[in-house]
């Protein structure tokens, strides 16, 4: 078979993949907003906040307890041997383990000390009991990723959906307050871990080489640390925004962030995807930087559509929905912020998958490293200094404004190590669809500008382009 032949199989199967994800995680969406709307009118901010701010914790030492492990069984060569998987599982649940006891002793003397809300503590301790489940649960799910196969992972997603509301909702409704969320929460766990091991068939056998350990720990640790950098901005809501502002304050961000989860599942699906997929043509220099500019475009285009939609009609349904519990416009503030920055977010995050493929993990850690620094000080000033009613506004925009010098780091060093990107088309979408989102918080006048940015014929022509690639795709499947 030919190069040319490789590449457009290749392509194929992305775009296939992609539009997997895309598809059947769009079609879970009503289902998972109309249990998210539910279950937090039921519960209210405060244990809505209560709860994410915990699951915020726990995430992010998912994140810690990876070790990066999971990109480099992405990232191995194609005939990997299946001990190298055996070796991963291993290490993963000793690790996980461990890190529980640890993180848990750290979490009673910060509960008690500085945070100091009621339930913190024991709803903690709780989730935590699943982070060894969580970590092992990796090995499968790269071997599905491997190969493309995101129908499978994407079945097993929606099921732990489900069933994360199959268990909260009943429970919420007979007043357990936070704990429905808790059953929901391990519900979901169970569903994810059984449903990845059944999908890939992957049964662990017993297996332990510590010079085959090494190679893998060593990249795995180069990539995770700058991630663990990262995803260290989850940590500043529940130990900054929580403490110093309140527990309905945090139910906000959590709601606002569970409305974009929702809604970017598209980003998810082309970030997950891009991983495997630019692994295999790192070394085209001109299909790499094509890939680039495509997964670029198809995000701005849905995630700009999908948050202009939710916004222009959040304002009218959601006072419905949520009821007096709620202030509405401190909730889509919140949300059209948020959407500000994924906006921009989708100009870059793309760009640093294809630096960790090429092996330029230092640059994205002191791009992270940066982030992170300017948003745990200006989000911890502005929360000492501001009127409370100000808070919500301050911590968004302080994370704005934090993220924007990593940003600029990434597009410089796309451009040393890969070459230059052409985001023309790219950016008149961004500014169009960032307009349509703050047009029903700060003018309806905005349309306007939407209009004119999208309406332009080189705009039009690209996004008939880029749906018409997505529509052979779907035909190839």
């Amino acid at each position: 078979m030919s190069r040319q032949s490789d590449g457009d199989s290749l392509r194929a199967r992305a775009l296939k993949g992609g539009v997997y994800l895309t598809v059947r995680h769009g079609a879970m969406v009503l289902l998972g907003l109309v249990g998210a709307l539910f279950l937090t009118r039921i519960l209210g901010p405060a244990n809505y906040g209560l709860y994410n701010s915990v699951a915020a914790i726990f995430t992010y030492m998912v994140t810690i307890g990876k070790m990066g492990v999971n990109v480099y069984l992405v990232r191995e060569r194609r005939d990997a041997p299946l001990e190298l998987f055996h070796l991963a599982f291993w290490w993963l649940l000793g690790y996980g383990l461990l890190l529980t006891i640890v993180i848990g002793g750290v979490m009673l003397v910060l509960g008690h000390y500085w945070v100091r809300t009621e339930g913190f503590i024991p709803v903690l301790l709780t989730l935590l009991g699943g982070l060894p489940l969580a970590l092992v649960s990796a090995v499968p799910l790269a071997l599905l990723e491997r190969e493309l196969d995101y129908r499978k992972t994407a079945l097993v997603e929606i099921g732990a959906q489900v069933a994360f509301y199959c268990a909260a909702i009943p429970m919420a409704l007979t007043g357990f307050g936070v704990w429905a969320m808790v059953a929901g929460f391990w519900a979901s766990q169970l569903i994810t871990v059984s449903g990845f091991f059944v999908a890939s068939r992957y049964r662990p056998r017993r297996f332990w080489n510590r010079a085959e350990l090494r190679p893998m720990l060593r990249y795995g640790f180069s990539v995770a640390l700058s991630d663990w950098i990262y995803q260290s901005q989850n940590l500043a809501p529940s130990m900054l925004l929580l403490p110093l502002a309140g527990s309905e304050a945090m139910g906000y961000v959590a709601l606002a962030r569970r409305f974009q989860s929702m809604l970017t599942f598209v980003k998810g699906a082309t970030s997950r995807l891009s991983v495997p997929a630019f692994a295999r043509i790192q070394d085209d220099t001109a299909r790499l930087i094509r890939a680039i500019q495509e997964v670029m475009q198809l995000q701005t285009l849905a995630l700009g559509i999908l948050f202009a939609a939710f916004a222009a009609a959040g304002t009218f349904v959601l006072p419905y929905v949520l009821g007096q519990r709620w202030d509405i416009p401190s909730l889509l503030m919140v949300f059209t912020l948020m959407g500000t920055r994924t906006l921009l977010g989708a100009l870059f995050s793309i760009q640093t998958s294809a630096l960790l493929v090429k092996k330029q993990t230092t640059l994205v850690m002191k791009a992270n490293t940066i982030y992170i620094v300017l948003l745990f000080s200006l989000t911890y000033f502005g929360l000492i200094l501001s009127p409370p009613e100000y808070r919500l506004l301050v911590f968004n925009c302080a994370d704005l404004v934090a993220i924007v010098p990593g940003y600029w780091m990434r597009h410089l060093g796309v451009r040393r190590h890969i070459g230059r990107i052409q985001y023309g088309v790219t950016l008149l979408w961004t500014g169009g669809m960032i307009a349509a989102l703050l047009a029903p918080w700060l003018g309806w006048w905005l349309y306007l500008v939407a209009a004119g940015l999208l309406g332009q014929p080189a705009s039009l022509r690209q996004m008939r382009e880029i749906l018409g690639m997505l529509a052979q795709a779907r035909r190839g499947g």
